[in-house]
């Protein structure tokens, strides 16, 4: 006997053979010769040094040999037709690798989705991804550790890096569930009344910036309180009277909770509302390969999809004409 197996075209002749039960059907089936299938057949048996099946009978019938070689063939073949179709997935989509980085803005809900389409539509792909703060975000694509980085547009990326706009996100109050502020989750309040709150800014400088940027809204007095971690100021905002004014991306899955799973109470903001623009910042060389730009696609297509519920939850909630404004009692 060969310590060698007959190859997979030879188990497929046997195996039609066997199925068959003719030497006709089964090379009509194989798009072969019945002169073929016989003779592939026959080295088989040679190389095997068994009989696979009865020729003497009227009808082409298996020998105890024949019954377990094809058990064991059909486990080949099947094997064989599963590995075939795992690798195809690796004939299609770009090869080679992107480093890229994200403020926690996108990171919480859309790097996984984006992520999920990224390697499903690139398998031969090499991704990596950073979650860290802005100005470390902006060190590293400097240094050239990154490809490319979406940061807010309050950081004020320098200009010796490549700045597009990615995204403008509507931004919300938020407050826990349970605060005393008298108004319900999703009531449009006006910019005009964030005058005295207990607000958090996650930078102090860089906040005060963007809010007050915004047309209506007096300036801050009094201390400026700052605490420059997410997680933080989340977990601070559901055990305490505390708000913050955030990007409405960290709550996309908030906003169609079920109000007994909710943690937080959304407030857009009345007529134009408020938002804060994301950048895409990079190296001015060299261009961008084209899996850096299917990656920046990919989170672009789930970020926008995220913005269009943000902001149908926005204008669902916008008063109408003639309507009164929730206000903040103070």
């Amino acid at each position: 006997m060969d310590e060698s197996l007959p190859g997979l075209r030879e188990m497929r002749m046997f195996v039609a053979v066997y199925e068959e039960r003719s030497f006709t059907a089964a090379a009509a089936r194989e798009f072969a010769t019945q002169s073929g299938v016989s003779q592939h057949v026959k080295q088989i048996e040679e190389s095997l040094g068994v009989q696979l099946f009865d020729r003497q009978k009227k009808t082409v019938e298996p020998t105890a040999a024949g019954d377990l070689f094809y058990q064991h063939c059909v486990e080949v073949l099947a094997a064989s037709s599963k590995t075939l179709w795992a690798l195809e997935t690796f004939e299609s989509g770009l090869s080679g690798e992107v480093r890229f980085g994200l403020t926690p803005t996108l990171a919480t809900h859309q790097l996984a989705p984006a992520y999920l389409r990224l390697t499903t539509q690139n398998p031969n792909a090499a991704i990596a991804v950073i979650d860290a703060p802005s100005n470390m975000l902006i060190d590293m694509v400097r240094a050239r550790e990154l490809d490319f980085a979406i940061i807010p547009s309050i950081s004020q990326p320098p200009p010796d890096l490549v700045t597009t706009l990615f995204a403008a996100t509507p931004a919300f109050l938020v407050s826990s569930i349970a605060h005393a502020s008298g108004f319900g989750h999703g009531d449009a309040i006006e910019l005009d009344r964030l005058a005295g709150l207990k607000l958090l800014a996650p930078d102090s400088r860089e906040h005060e910036q963007w809010i007050g940027s915004q047309p209506g809204v007096p300036s801050r007095q009094g201390r400026s309180h700052r605490l420059d971690a997410v997680l933080a100021t989340l977990d601070l905002i559901r055990q305490s009277e505390w708000m913050a004014i955030l990007p409405g991306l960290l709550f996309v899955h908030e906003i169609s909770a079920d109000p007994s799973e909710r943690d937080f109470r959304l407030n857009p903001f009345s007529g134009a509302g408020l938002t804060l623009e994301l950048l895409v910042v990079r190296p001015p060389q060299p261009t961008p390969s084209l899996l850096t730009q299917a990656a920046v696609r990919a989170l672009q297509q789930v970020t926008e999809e995220h913005i269009l519920l943000l902001s149908n939850f926005s204008s669902d909630n916008e008063p109408a004409a003639g309507q009164s404004v929730a206000r903040i009692e103070r």
